[in-house]
């Protein structure tokens, strides 16, 4: 049968989702046909709900799936209207982290026939195994249905050893052209789940889910099999795979915690050095690396590392974040990897629920004092079906009427008119505050230019020549200070204006070995 994968990836960063190139994988093994509408201006299909409808009638396939985020659940709410609408006969499937934390939102949607709930790797291949043969199709794990106007919530399977899936197919996409536009990096996944229940993160509220339906007393990962680990074989196989494909320079593992379990990192480390030693990068938490750990890193050719520093005021971290280590281990940790020989990454991420503006000042202080290779900044966004959403929530702060597709530039949080234009003045120069709190010869510069920032009205900040004008002033006295090798952040990529690097002399990440994404 064939099947019709919808993947909203417009007005954002371009980039494979590796979770619909692997169900693709398993639906092309199961002996099904996939078709694939990558909606991105980036590859010359933006968003156009009578392009799309055009497409799936032309494609004519049993079944249309659909996979989108928060950020993009109205588009995708429209556009299965215009499909109904439009005369497309197949049933509709949605997917992905939103219809995982807010099934019930999607299934009542009268143009939403199915909603999958937590991994599809197996139950899509069930649906379209059951619709192509005319089965049932309203007892498949995962997977809620409707009968008769009722709607039918099916447990969730257990979950997957995912080192018997098949390796994510990247024929749908046009990968080459995405890789190249990303100077050959390659996103890849090594585990699946992660140790911790970070507010923010959809590991939070999947767990959540899957306590409910598993009926198992807590949300740990003991309890509900969580944490799955990919045998190195494995993952050195899909690794070569992609090499023989395509021209690729370096990996990125994706993996919210790459480095959680040690014993498979000092397996999988030294198989890396020895068959693959391209250069990566990976996320992880300053509580799973050790020097040992970052030893083996540095022989396997790991270019940089990202760690989530989010913030430096410990109330936000315990209260709103529910991060669980401290800022000297941070400190400690980040010095470790320099000395390793490692770059490091932070993500940081300013005007959370409650966040004061000195608190979000501590931040880039911190930020400055650890001095990471690179880094990037986002607001705080609360998804629906997040515990940071609830809690957000309760304090009443959350602005209903608010919504975009990016949450690097806008608050969906309540803020004053004064409030909004502060906080954007710190998201789109966050890195003069760093380098202010440098205390060298960049320190007196980067102050003159917060000075001017902060005088600004309103009206003033707004204007639509204000912010390159002020990028243009940052520019000329960065330039200057290259020449004269003097340590400080600037923002050198301009399709990436929320990443910063440090400069240090002539060491720097330069923009072809920087993973953007």
């Amino acid at each position: 049968m064939k099947v019709h994968l919808i993947f909203t990836n417009f007005d954002c960063p371009v980039g494979p989702s590796m979770g619909v190139s692997y169900l693709s994988s398993a639906l092309k093994v199961a002996g099904h046909e996939t078709n694939l509408i990558h909606i991105s201006e980036w590859v010359d299909y933006p968003y156009d709900p009578e392009r799309i409808l055009n497409d799936i009638k032309e494609y004519d396939a049993g079944l249309v799936a659909m996979c989108f985020g928060t950020n993009h659940a109205p588009e995708a709410k429209e556009l299965r209207k215009v499909l109904k609408e439009g005369g497309v006969k197949a049933p509709i499937l949605c997917g992905g982290i939103h219809t995982t934390l807010n099934t019930e939102e999607i299934i009542n949607d009268p143009n939403c026939d199915f909603a999958n709930v937590g991994e599809g790797d197996d139950s899509i291949v069930d649906l379209a195994n059951a619709l192509e043969k005319g089965e049932d199709t309203h007892n498949i794990p995962n997977i809620w249905a409707k009968k008769n106007g009722e709607v039918i919530q099916n447990p969730a399977r257990p979950l997957k050893d995912i080192s018997k899936l098949p390796y994510m197919d990247t024929d749908i996409w046009e990968f080459k052209r995405i890789m190249d536009s990303r100077r050959g990096w390659v996103n890849v996944y090594m585990n699946r789940g992660c140790p911790y229940r970070c507010t923010y993160c959809h590991n939070n509220g999947v767990a959540k889910v899957l306590q409910k339906s598993f009926g198992t007393k807590t949300s740990g990962n003991q309890d509900l099999g969580y944490l799955r680990y990919r045998d190195p074989e494995d993952m050195i196989g899909e690794l070569k795979h992609l090499m023989a494909k395509y021209d690729v320079k370096a990996f990125s593992f994706n993996d919210d915690t790459f480095t959680m379990n040690k014993e498979q990192m000092k397996k999988f480390l030294p198989m890396y050095a020895k068959e693959i030693a391209l250069p990566w990068v990976c996320n992880t938490t300053v509580l799973d690396v050790d020097e040992e750990v970052l030893g083996l890193m540095a022989e396997a050719n790991c270019d940089l590392i990202r760690f989530g520093v989010e913030t430096a005021t410990a109330r936000i971290r315990r209260n709103v974040l529910k991060r669980v280590f401290s800022t000297e281990k941070t400190r400690d940790v980040f010095a470790q990897t320099r000395a390793a020989g490692i770059r490091s990454f932070a993500f940081l991420i300013l005007g959370n629920p409650g966040e004061t503006f000195d608190e979000m000042l501590e931040t880039l202080q911190l930020a400055s004092e650890l001095k990471p290779d690179g880094l990037k900044v986002s607001i705080g966004y609360p998804y629906p079906g997040t515990e940071y959403h609830d809690i957000a929530d309760k304090m009443g702060v959350i602005d209903h009427d608010r919504h975009y597709h990016n949450f690097i530039r806008e608050s969906k949080l309540k803020w004053t008119e004064d409030e909004r234009v502060r906080l954007d003045k710190f998201r789109t120069v966050f890195w003069f505050w760093m380098n202010a709190h440098l205390s060298n010869e960049s320190s007196a510069l980067y102050q003159d230019l917060i000075d001017k920032v902060e005088a600004m009205s309103k009206e003033e900040w707004r204007h639509p020549t204000t912010e390159q004008k002020i990028l243009d002033m940052e520019e000329l006295i960065s330039t200057d200070l290259k020449k004269s090798k003097v340590t400080h952040w600037t923002i050198p990529f301009k399709d990436r204006p929320e990443i910063a690097i440090l400069v240090k002399g002539d060491d720097f990440l330069a923009y072809e070995t920087l993973d953007p994404h």
